[in-house]
């Protein structure tokens, strides 16, 4: 059995790529990530949108870092569906924006193989939030030898820091996890020659914030920061 991990990009149906679509046509089981039972799924959504006439099931990933209720409920849930994927031969899990970064699939994968340890993995890349975020602004990411840090805002204040000062793109996802250090952060990490924040890249009431208003503290957990020195 082979669970394609497919990115379906971060909410724009038109930006799905043909191989995702046709990974999500022939899929013999459809999965969807929810956060909590009576949330739904934005990748779900956008599998709707596609058509593909196959139903697709609910699969929770706890919002939690504690690894090992994590793994546990996705244990459950593997149990719990057996019946559908016990002889199925590809089962497919639609995942907002790409499938190898952030992704939910990486955390499927490790437990289900655990169960089969036939099981195999194959990724299709979707469109990123911050190739979206940056196409939406029209900035060039990264240009020449300029390095970029592709960062997580749980990650903690002083490796987030660490990080940022070596950089001249910082692509910041979650930054509603940094809280009321948020400003700091990007003055103690600065000078920066831009900031943008996108707010629901991709899908219905996408907003656009610059500047200072960019890099104060937000309670939105579809948001993403875009930070660029300035550039001769």
């Amino acid at each position: 059995m082979i669970l394609y991990g497919v990115g379906v990009g971060p909410g724009d149906p038109d930006l799905i790529t043909i191989a995702a679509r046709r990974a999500l046509d022939d899929a013999d089981v459809v999965f969807v990530p929810i956060s909590a039972s009576d949330h739904r799924s934005i990748a779900g959504d956008i599998y709707s949108q596609l058509g593909c006439g196959k139903r697709a099931y609910p699969f929770l990933f706890p919002m939690t870092n504690d690894a090992d209720v994590r793994d546990g409920e996705i244990l459950r849930q593997i149990g719990g569906y057996e019946s559908l994927w016990r002889n199925a031969g590809k089962v497919a899990l639609p995942v907002i924006g790409d499938s190898a970064l952030f992704a939910t699939a990486a955390h499927l994968y490790r437990v289900w193989r655990g169960v089969c340890p036939d099981l195999q993995l194959k990724l299709l890349p979707g469109v990123s939030a911050h190739s979206l975020a940056s196409s939406i602004v029209n900035e060039f990411l990264v240009i020449g030898t300029e390095r970029m840090a592709i960062l997580p805002g749980g990650r903690g204040y002083a490796s987030l820091a660490e990080a940022m000062k070596t950089s001249e793109c910082v692509a910041l996802y979650k930054p509603s996890a940094v809280g009321a250090e948020l400003p700091k952060l990007v003055e103690s990490t600065g000078p920066w020659g831009k900031a943008v924040r996108v707010h629901r890249a991709g899908l219905p009431g996408q907003t656009v914030v610059c500047g200072d208003e960019a890099c104060s503290p937000t309670d939105d957990y579809l948001s993403i920061l875009l930070l660029w020195r300035e550039r001769a």
